[in-house]
């Protein structure tokens, strides 16, 4: 195994509708790190860059989304092989050519936009960046500039 790099087995547990499973407290403490660690390794051996999220007592959780799940043929119950290592890639979503020319044009959307939190900034290009056709991109950049305008607004 690389350096820095960790491993465990766990059982895929369930809480409302989340599936996770809770990282053992020495994997946790082997990163060095409180609040959200960005994370990359495998399920099962299927490639995987998700983030550890705190739970308490320098304790992680690591939730395993549908695409996990289905990538590594596994479901809520099963044990799964996981291997981890710190992720220093960039997370930034690419803003497309739609919206930041709009934003060229609108520096009160462009400006609304960037008071985001980075999280509603990921939601909202993560929506965008997975529209399949220019006309329902172009239809929802509208919508969002319309929308970061009158927040501004208000």
């Amino acid at each position: 195994m690389p350096p820095g790099t960790v491993s465990f087995s766990a059982i895929i547990d369930k809480k409302g509708v989340n599936p996770f499973v809770d990282v053992p407290a020495e994997v946790s403490d082997s990163f060095h790190q409180s609040g959200n660690i960005p994370v990359a390794g495998t399920l099962n051996g299927v490639p995987i860059r998700a983030t550890l999220v705190p739970i308490g007592n320098g304790r992680h959780r690591l939730y395993v989304n549908g695409d996990m799940r289905e990538r590594a043929n596994v479901d809520v119950g099963d044990t799964i092989e996981v291997t981890l290592r710190l992720d220093a890639e960039p997370r930034e979503l690419p803003l497309p050519q739609p919206p930041a020319e709009a934003f060229r044009q609108n520096p009160m959307a462009k400006a609304a936009f960037e008071a985001l939190t980075p999280s509603r900034r990921k939601e909202v290009l993560a929506y965008l960046n997975h529209l399949k056709t220019p006309e329902a991109l172009q239809r929802n950049v509208d919508k969002v500039v319309n929308a970061l305008i009158q927040s501004n607004d208000g």
